[in-house]
């Protein structure tokens, strides 16, 4: 039986619920960071996530800084991120999570339209089908080059 999932916890006006890599095992697990200052989305997401076997969610945060913190801390194999945060913006962020861990995929999932490339490794618009969400996220991490990171 599965070890329920922590509900995240306010450490210092930092949201996470930080979740040690787990030891390999026969089913990949890919571990996720979610970031997005709507508290509400961030709920949503992880618990979309939390349904699917092969998405493990490590971390949440409210803003680009936390999320590059985390990912920093973490190497997660794949971040969502929006576009619109404050403190640091989705862009600035992925920017930096490119250059700490190069191997951690990037998708935005943001409300915006950008006509210009956002530096993620796809973009999906919100509002989009759940089903498709997690299909565009699987698929993401299925396609990843090195094995068991996404």
């Amino acid at each position: 039986m599965a070890a329920p999932i922590p509900a995240p916890r306010v450490d210092q006006g930092r949201v996470s619920d930080v979740v040690p890599r787990p030891q390999a095992s026969s089913t990949e697990t890919y571990r996720v960071v979610v970031a997005d200052d709507a508290v509400g989305m961030r709920e949503l997401m992880h618990t979309l996530l939390s349904l699917e076997p092969d998405f493990e969610v490590v971390g949440q945060a409210r803003d680009g800084f936390e999320a590059v913190e985390l990912v920093a801390e973490l190497q997660p194999d794949l971040v969502v991120i929006d576009i619109s945060m404050p403190v640091m913006d989705g862009l600035e962020a992925i920017e930096r999570i490119r250059v700490i861990s190069p191997a951690t995929r990037v998708a935005v999932l943001s409300g915006e339209r950008r006509p210009s490339p956002t530096g993620a490794d796809t973009d999906i618009e919100k509002g989009t089908p759940n089903e498709v969400v997690v299909a565009t996220l699987r698929t993401l991490c299925q396609a990843a080059p090195q094995a068991g990171v996404c």
